[in-house]
């Protein structure tokens, strides 16, 4: 026994010992990847890469931060930043755009769209575009037409043709595999469960669909017409009848300026900046000139001690559910974090308003409401808009409303006022297509109504739907008393149906169509203040504490789990969750994840 007891003391001291000797080496390649302000030459152009997913507000991967460049990602907010700075940095000739393929909302692509052209006309400086082989989606097209001059490889894919979204439904599948949904909503319009109960779209869920890809399409119909000079309505013959092909027919119908293969584009660029020999052409990567100080540009930074907070507040609303993993991300709105921010700005003198900057699906119906009155005594000390980015619906619309005013874009999706619940009887699963049978010990009748393994009394059955309608009129109450509306106002705009932010505006819903920009100039105007300086939360982290919390909760986790299983079992302290605290949830979701290609 003491040889054993050696033994793993020995085995354990090993592992802490290299869990220690690993995170030194990272803190070593931290500190020594720093690397000093990037220079930039004179008669420089600024290359943007626009592909990949492009968001509201990038988090950096540590591992990248921490053993490669480090370079900042493509965001909207980076976005912001870089090209202010180019705007005025006389090193800076001009901007070359590279689009292919890109995903992201149509709210950050907008915002995109009116960056670049900002900086166009602001500082006279060229925006050109380009695409690689690969060729352009109506996304990247979209981007493209900031610039004067759009080129493009004549065989490369140019997709003109329309929005799509494409859904799925699993009624069949569900029938073969023997589970049976148990749905209660209430909402005509609150799609997000008919996936397990049709094998269709609805009508309802057809006509707020339609509502939302009409909003997109009039948005780029209306910048590309800009860009080509060709009407609206020209434009939507083209998407009738061109188009899936290649750029040739794109060229041929005055979408694209010139047809040119990389050298050629590269020496147009040279060109555009008044290089005459395109190998003394310098280029300056986003990621790079993102690192470039603002006083280095030439930006004159104004102090003050007013700041106005922008909180972001992005995923899915869930309950405070604790974890040990050392490697978890925040990919969720929880009460807990939330508060912990609003009280820290509530302290903090020189904080004199806050923007909640929105992007959700919704989420728990009680979290919502958690979120929702902790909103509004906050406003009772400092005001607190709402911007909302791509979605804000459901429980994202609920915590909104307990905000003083309400800002949206117009392609931002919300409303989505509607309450369900799912449960699967998944007994036929287990009992005939897998063989297993289970036997219940239970104290009353109605103990294992969560267990998923029998189908709902009726008597079950009324009690669900009963709290499901007792929260969807909590929902139409908070609202109503928001919005200056009755119950049954809001009851005629509600029953789950989306919107996009162009018909909220209509019918009450936002306050005002802008972008974040207008919001902060609206706040600080009822802040009562002139001149301002931006936070924005949760502030990034550390890269070693992003990727391992603490170094001793780090060293626990590595260590315990290379362990023998008895010593394992007798180290660990687990965390009992009970599972069947979520499906006592109600949800307040939109409808389903919603991707406009």
């Amino acid at each position: 026994m003491r040889f054993l007891s050696s033994f793993f003391a020995s085995l354990l001291a090993f592992f802490v010992a290299f869990g220690l000797i690993l995170i030194l080496t990272i803190a070593i390649v931290a500190s020594s990847s720093s690397e000093p302000e990037p220079y930039i030459q004179e008669n420089s152009v600024l290359k943007i890469d626009l592909s990949g997913t492009l968001s509201m507000r990038a988090d950096q991967d540590p591992f990248e931060a921490l053993f490669n460049e480090g370079d900042i990602p493509l965001s909207i907010e980076s976005l912001r930043d870089v090209l202010e700075k180019a705007a005025v940095d006389d090193r800076i000739n001009g901007v070359w755009l590279e689009t292919e393929f890109i995903g992201g909302s149509w709210v950050a692509l907008a915002e995109a769209h009116r960056l670049i052209t900002e900086f166009k006309e602001e500082s006279g400086k060229f925006v050109l575009a380009s695409t690689t082989d690969l060729g352009f989606d109506e996304m990247g097209y979209y981007l493209a037409s900031t610039a004067e001059t759009i080129y493009a490889p004549s065989q490369a894919y140019f997709e003109f043709n329309g929005f799509v979204m494409q859904l799925s439904y699993y009624q069949e599948l569900l029938d073969k595999i023997g589970v049976e949904p148990e749905i209660f909503r209430v909402g005509k319009y609150k799609s997000a469960v008919e996936q397990w109960i049709t094998d269709e779209i609805s009508p309802a869920d057809r006509e707020q669909r339609e509502a939302l890809l009409a909003q997109v399409k009039q948005e780029f119909l209306s910048k590309v017409s800009i860009k080509t000079g060709l009407s609206s309505a020209e434009l939507d013959d083209l998407m009738d009848d061109l188009y899936t092909g290649s750029m040739i027919d794109g060229h041929a119908a005055g979408l694209i300026d010139e047809l040119a293969f990389p050298n050629e584009i590269r020496e147009a660029v040279a060109q555009a900046a008044g290089v005459e020999d395109v190998d003394d052409l310098e280029l300056v990567e986003f990621g790079r000139y993102a690192k470039v100080s603002r006083k280095e540009a030439g930006l004159t930074e104004t102090s003050s001690d007013n700041e106005l907070a922008v909180v972001y507040a992005s995923g899915a609303i869930m309950p405070s559910i604790p974890s040990d993993f050392p490697f978890e991300t925040e990919n969720s709105i929880t009460f807990n974090a939330l508060n912990k921010t609003l009280n820290d700005l509530e302290e903090d003198e020189d904080v004199k308003g806050v923007i909640l900057f929105i992007e959700s699906p919704g989420g728990s119906a009680s979290t919502s409401e958690l979120i929702w009155n902790r909103l509004k005594t906050f406003s009772e000390s400092k005001p607190i808009y709402t911007y909302m980015g791509s979605v804000a619906a459901s429980g994202g619309y609920y915590i909104a409303a307990g905000t003083q005013k309400i800002y949206a874009s117009p392609n931002t999706i919300t409303g989505s006022i509607g309450i369900f619940r799912t449960m699967f009887n998944a007994e036929e699963l287990m009992n005939d297509r897998l063989g297993i049978t289970l036997s219940e010990v239970q104290t009353d009748p109605h103990a294992d109504v969560l267990t998923m393994t029998r189908p709902l009394s009726n008597a079950e059955r009324r009690a669900m739907q009963n709290a499901t309608n007792q929260g969807y009129e909590r929902f139409l109450e908070v609202v109503a008393e928001s919005r200056d509306m009755t119950r049954d106002d809001v009851h005629t705009l509600a029953q789950g149906r989306v919107w996009p932010g162009s018909l909220a505006l209509e019918v009450g819903l936002v306050d005002e169509l802008g972008t974040l920009d207008d919001a902060l100039a609206a706040l600080a105007e009822e802040a009562g203040i002139d001149s301002y300086e931006i936070e924005r939360y949760p502030e990034a982290k550390d890269p070693i504490e992003e990727l391992f919390g603490s170094s001793s909760q780090m060293v626990t986790q590595w260590t315990i789990q290379w362990l023998p299983q008895p010593l394992q079992e007798f180290l660990s302290q687990p965390v009992v969750h009970n599972p069947e605290t979520m499906s006592r949830q109600t949800w307040a979701l939109s409808p389903v994840k919603i991707d406009i290609r």
